[in-house]
């Protein structure tokens, strides 16, 4: 009985601490919600237009940007460090759903990412480097596209409009719009 009782003790105290060294896993899925506005007076509205997404596995401390709007449609970002090394051969490839709540997803396994998103129809694009987080299978994220400003900033993300005096539609017919129809 007393060979049991010690036996049933190390099996539990093997249990408990094989619970405490979990495995960390790094990385997640990225699931971007896209917000869309052309005109500074209408509302953001969800996108529905295809959005283009990638991202490339970076260096930690590193510093990427895309140059220009040629370089978003063609995925190629610059180390600005270093202004001769370029990268076009994305890791990641994101979708698009325009029907979900959570239009963009990318599926992102390293520790420094860095992810470009990029509207065609509205000619924008946004960029952000991430650290993408430990043990966190799924993040969800915000981007506001704004056509009606040159650039900004906001949640992490650097929106770029390589076109910002190039008139735009409104995403969302005003109220006189809709009184002309009746």
């Amino acid at each position: 009985m007393k060979h049991l009782t010690t036996i049933l003790t190390l099996a539990t105290l093997i249990l408990c601490l094989t619970s405490c060294f979990k495995e960390e896993k790094q990385g997640t899925l990225l699931k971007v919600a896209v917000y869309s506005q052309n005109v500074s007076d209408e509302p953001a509205t969800k996108t529905t237009t295809e959005i283009e997404s990638y991202a490339f596995y970076v260096p930690e401390k590193s510093k990427w940007e895309v140059e220009s709007w040629e370089d978003a449609l063609e995925r190629r970002i610059t180390n600005t460090e270093r202004k001769s090394e370029q990268r076009s051969n994305p890791d990641v490839i994101g979708t698009f759903d325009a029907e979900a709540e959570y239009q963009v997803e990318m599926d992102l396994w390293s520790h420094t990412v860095f992810m470009v998103v990029v509207d065609p129809t509205n000619k924008l694009y946004a960029t952000r480097l991430y650290e993408t987080p430990m043990n966190l299978p799924v993040t969800y994220a915000q981007l506001h596209l704004y056509a009606w400003r040159k650039s900004g900033t906001a949640n992490g993300w650097n929106v770029v409009n390589p076109f910002p005096d190039e008139a735009r539609e409104p995403l969302v017919p005003s109220d006189d719009d809709n009184e002309t129809q009746e």
